[in-house]
């Protein structure tokens, strides 16, 4: 009751304080009246209501922006989609210029940070710790084989003395320890192995020939004859043989060990290495008793310009193609023996392979009645091998024995 009471006497008394408000405004031209009423109503709902009038005449209208638009001129230009070549001079001009600048930058970044990741890995490399001293070791070999395979777009840490240096000293180390178990061997494999991606040889050639010696594993010795294999087979692809007499005497002492992985794994390397020597001494591994040192031993004097291999190669050939019978493999089962004959027959295709390419090597130092007799056998595997790497790789043949390659 006194909250009605109160509304009513606003009421009264809003019209007169406004009206004297209004009266003694200082406008010398203009004068407005405000007229304002306030009904109250006792109830849920109060409505109130403003009008406002000037003396002018001007009356404010419930709707202006429907007059603003009525005032705009008719004649604007009208809105068109931005062009396709605008949108492309706004985003994408930009945006090569910083992809271009990002490039830039990771590209200088990445350099400096390889130059520091095989310099800590060294460091590593040289740690009393022995599980540092090995991780530093395996850093260094994924980062060089990543090197070599980028090729002249890499850092060309394959003939970094450095690296090749701490990876040998290593070898070395491991190689003189006494007690062999399982895991010094797979570290020795290891190195031997990362050590034929490295071209600084006064240091990875010595280590190497050590772990050819009888007393280390078969597999650390194998792993360090390919190694000298790739040496020097990127030495004579360069037009720079592998001519260092403390490598070819230690490899022709090796090649009559007697176990026939070392010898074979040998004939491959001694192919690769020049030499007299190594020639009278191709010529005897090509009669040995086991077949794939024999098979090595050939496939390199024909390599070599070698007249004398051409009727073994000639024999490789020949039974090379011929088709293998499980019945005649070893094997408990029948499975095994299959096995075994699929075994015999991819190896196969690799001996053609390699027989026929040694055979274009050769085809220049053949006599007429030679060269009759090989032109028969490709054109026989040309039209009759299993497999058509094969039919190709002998019509090639066919052609270089022609003289049109």
């Amino acid at each position: 009751m006194l909250h009605h009471e109160k509304a009513a006497e606003m009421a009264d008394e809003s019209p007169s304080t406004e009206a004297e408000e209004t009266a003694g405004s200082e406008s010398p031209s203009t004068s407005v009246n405000v007229e304002v009423g306030v009904n109250v109503e006792v109830g849920v709902n109060a409505e109130v209501s403003v009008h406002a009038a000037s003396n002018t005449g001007t009356q404010i209208s419930a709707n202006p922006e429907a007059e603003l638009a009525d005032d705009l001129p008719e004649d604007l230009p009208p809105v068109e989609p931005p062009s396709a070549g605008f949108i492309m001079q706004l985003f994408l001009v930009p945006g090569l210029i910083v992809a271009a600048v990002i490039a830039v930058w990771a590209l200088f970044g990445k350099l400096s940070t390889d130059e520091q990741d095989w310099r800590q890995l060294v460091a590593e490399v040289r740690s009393n710790n022995e599980h540092r001293r090995w991780r530093g070791a395996t850093g260094l070999a994924q980062m060089l084989r990543s090197d070599v395979e980028l090729g002249e777009s890499g850092n060309q840490l394959s003939t970094n003395p450095q690296i090749a240096k701490e990876l040998a000293t290593l070898l070395t180390e491991l190689l003189n320890e006494s007690a062999q178990d399982e895991e010094l061997t797979s570290q020795q494999s290891f190195l031997a192995r990362t050590l034929g991606w490295l071209d600084a040889l006064d240091d990875s050639l010595p280590a190497l020939v050590k772990a050819t010696d009888e007393k280390h594993e078969i597999i650390v010795r194998s792993d360090a004859l390919r190694s000298i294999a790739l040496i020097a087979g990127r030495a004579s692809d360069d037009g720079k043989p592998l001519d260092r007499s403390e490598v070819t005497d230690r490899l022709l002492e090796v090649s009559q060990d007697s176990e026939p992985l070392i010898r074979q794994v040998c004939a491959f390397t001694l192919g690769l290495i020049p030499g007299d020597a190594v020639d009278q001494r191709l010529r005897v591994m090509a009669e040995d008793r086991d077949s794939n040192t024999a098979i090595n031993a050939v496939l390199q004097m024909s390599r070599r310009g070698m007249p004398e291999a051409f009727d073994a190669l000639l024999g490789l050939l020949q039974s090379a193609n011929e088709p293998v019978n499980p019945a005649s493999m070893k094997g408990g089962t029948d499975v095994d023996r299959m096995i075994r004959a699929r075994s015999q027959e991819n190896m196969n295709q690799v001996v053609l392979g390699n027989a026929l390419t040694a055979l274009r090597d050769l085809s220049a130092t053949i006599n007429d009645g030679q060269r009759k007799q090989a032109v028969m056998l490709c054109q026989q595997l040309s039209e009759e091998a299993s497999n058509t790497k094969i039919q190709i790789e002998a019509g090639v043949t066919l052609r270089a024995l022609a003289g049109d390659e």
